[in-house]
């Protein structure tokens, strides 16, 4: 257990793949371990579009260093039919650097469905898996691969097949379920199945049948058994419900929530259950449909606390006594971030992995505490935690506390905090922040003003060069467009469409910089110029007004990139801004447009604070706490939840149901663009 085995691929006698520090993977570690566990949510995500790959780019930028350990698959990952040609260009390909060295759980999903079966357990999908059937991995021997248990580390995780065996609560899949449940003695379980219980997504829970048989037959013998965490595909959209257990009516109303708080460490703090697995003491449930498929959404489902019909995926966090949850949508940000705390606790919310931090500045660590914590040590690692550094020894437990990063660069930094009068009662970063640069501004955020030439006149190169004159252009909030009934303003759609729409903006850059990221959304074709030098562009051959787009996108197609500053289009002080966006055709339907910029300005060297410094960090501190911010300290209950002293909002944004302001301290990610991943296969 817990061991990293590295691997060569042969096929008649050469070498196909592998033999280098690539191909590698980590076996599992020993059952009940406490040891921190990851995994990556996704589901019908298998359509080999640019969605799909935004989705998995943004995951692997968002983690860095920190990959995932499981591919958690909610099923559909082979559109349409789940043919072998479909596995190869749609899972397996895009995948690839993934699958390498992280082992995927996969549950079985409609459009996989189409050409396997479960009862013979036969078709490309049993065949490109070897999934347990004998208990060998932990859990029952279910003596089938449709449905299937396994342990790792203190989490106990239960795959169902909710397409094609039978549902009935006298069935032998929910017969074994009910046993399974039984066996089990781990601290954290986790189920999974293509149909979720809950949507109001582009499927709905009240009226499709596998939803509802799983709903009504599954959910109670999954909630006595102490379930923690349900999680679901099929409906093409992300929904997290609020702490609920026994609603099994159709259709479901508004019943068994047992918290309507948010469940945000950031927000009004975790969800807290009582240790033990106790019978219905509450679960989360997720709907992650949004791997790559077409969103959308029909309602807001009454269980759940935040619904956003747009592309992404999840990263799951156990570590301990704490479950984490958070969506991070395709462009990049986390729009949602819930957590679970079974007993008393301390739960970090920033810095926890995936930010990017500037060297020299403040940031302000954040957490949440349940039970009586009056007082904390803060601590921070800038080596994974080999050796820590004291920020503040004791401080009073308000929920957040103001840091000055020191002057380096890393990128696996970690803080910690410790109940001062309980050792056990800590907890440190989910995973590694990144420190160095200077700090980063969102020159252009999403949803920004623009100035915009919609009426078919070819104004040639002069509207893209500085100082050109458009005060008399209209103006209007992005997105901009026609034909999606998303726009926050609505263009000119002609009849035939025009092949070039222009857009312009002047943004004042207050000092040099160090990167710079443009973060489009488009369709069907884009070119942007900064100070007339062109930066980026996509599905564009020809840059004069009259050449259409040289290829068809998806509505809000998401184009992601750093701009090079060799030779640097960017002065201080303003800067022009010009996008030109294209359409395919002259029958063209819609139109879309948004974008983002994002600088890194020079790092400035900070006054010295002073403070003494050790090589382990064990006693010294190293002067860069400035003092905690005001507030009460947390407070939970076994069927509440906790409370935070500053009340800090978490992150949000997006056209989400519910979703809060970014909180204070946010830094944009860094994009590191890192392969990780492998899979059992079999032919």
């Amino acid at each position: 257990p817990a061991t990293r085995y590295y691997y060569a691929v042969f096929g008649d006698g050469e070498l196909m793949a592998g033999g280098d520090e690539l191909h590698t993977f980590v076996t599992a570690p020993p059952v009940g371990t406490r040891s921190k566990i990851r995994a990556w949510v996704v589901g019908d995500s298998g359509t080999g579009g640019a969605p799909q790959l935004a989705v998995r780019d943004a995951m692997v930028t968002h983690v860095g260093r920190y990959r995932p350990q499981l591919f958690l698959h909610m099923g559909d990952m082979a559109y349409n039919d789940g043919t072998d040609a479909e596995f190869t260009d749609n899972f397996f390909a895009p995948y690839a650097e993934i699958l390498r060295d992280v082992t995927i759980w996969p549950t079985l999903g409609n459009h996989e469905g189409q050409s396997s079966m479960s009862a013979t357990q036969s078709g490309p999908y049993y065949e490109g898996y070897v999934l347990p059937i004998a208990g060998d991995v932990g859990g029952l021997p279910s003596g089938t691969e449709a449905y299937y248990s396994f342990d790792h580390g203190n989490v106990h995780f239960i795959v169902l097949d909710s397409h094609d065996s039978p549902r009935a609560p006298d069935g032998a899949m929910l017969q074994w379920l009910g046993i399974d449940l039984q066996s089990t003695t781990q601290e954290w379980i986790i189920a999974y199945w293509h149909h979720p219980p809950y949507t109001k997504g582009t499927h709905d829970s009240d009226v499709e049948g596998r939803h509802i048989d799983m709903r009504e037959n599954a959910l109670p013998i999954l909630e006595a058994g102490g379930v923690d965490l349900v999680l679901g595909g099929h409906s093409h959209i992300y929904e997290r419900s609020f702490l609920v257990t026994g609603a099994y009516d159709t259709p479901t109303p508004a019943m068994g929530i047992l918290s309507m708080s948010d469940g945000r460490p950031g927000g009004d703090g975790p969800y807290v259950k009582e240790p033990g697995g106790l019978g219905h003491a509450g679960s989360l449930y997720v709907v992650a449909g949004h791997g790559g498929a077409g969103t959308g959404q029909s309602d807001t489902h009454p269980l759940m606390y935040f619904s956003e019909p747009e592309n992404g995926s999840c990263i799951l966090d156990v570590h301990e006594n704490r479950l984490t949850l958070i969506n991070i949508r395709a462009d990049g940000e986390v729009t949602d971030h819930v957590s679970l705390m079974k007993g008393d606790g301390i739960e970090i919310f920033y810095p926890n992995g995936g930010e990017k931090l500037a060297a020299g500045g403040e940031v302000e660590i954040q957490w949440a505490t349940v039970g009586d914590v009056p007082e904390v040590r803060i601590e921070y690692s800038l080596d994974d935690g080999t050796s820590w550094k004291t920020i503040a020894a004791a401080t009073p437990n308000t929920g957040a506390y103001t840091w000055s990063v020191p002057l380096v660069e890393t990128e696996t930094g970690l803080v910690r905090v410790t109940s001062t009068a309980d050792e056990t009662l800590a907890d440190e970063s989910n995973a590694g922040f990144i420190t160095g640069g200077g700090p980063s501004l969102d020159l252009i955020d999403w949803g920004a003003t623009w100035a915009y030439q919609d009426t078919g006149v070819d104004l040639g190169v002069s509207w893209r060069q500085p100082g050109y004159d458009f005060s008399d252009w209209p103006t209007g909030d992005a997105e901009l467009g026609y034909g999606d009934g998303d726009e926050a303003t609505v263009l000119m759609d002609a009849d035939p469409n025009y092949p070039s729409v222009y857009f312009l903006k002047t943004v004042d850059l207050p000092a040099p910089i160090t990167a710079a990221e443009l973060q489009l959304r488009y369709d069907d074709g884009a070119a942007v110029w900064i100070n007339g030098q062109l930066v980026g562009s996509v599905n564009v051959d020809g840059l004069e007004y009259g050449a259409w787009a040289s290829a068809q996108s998806e509505d809000n197609a998401l184009y992601s990139a750093p701009i090079s500053l060799d030779p640097n289009p960017f002065v201080v002080g303003k800067n022009a801004v010009a996008v030109m966006v294209k359409q395919v055709s002259d029958t063209s339907s819609d139109l879309s447009f948004d974008l983002k910029l994002t600088v890194t300005e020079v790092l400035s060297e900070p006054e010295t604070t002073g403070g003494e410094t050790t090589t382990d960090g064990t006693n010294g501190t190293d002067g860069t706490g400035t003092g905690g911010t005001a507030g009460t300290g947390a407070s939970g209950s076994a069927s509440g939840t906790a409370t935070t002293g500053p009340g800090i909002d978490d992150e949000g944004g997006g056209c989400a149901c519910r979703a809060d302001a970014r909180g204070p301290g946010r830094a944009p990610l860094l994009l590191l663009l890192v392969g990780f991943a492998a899979l059992r296969r079999r032919r």
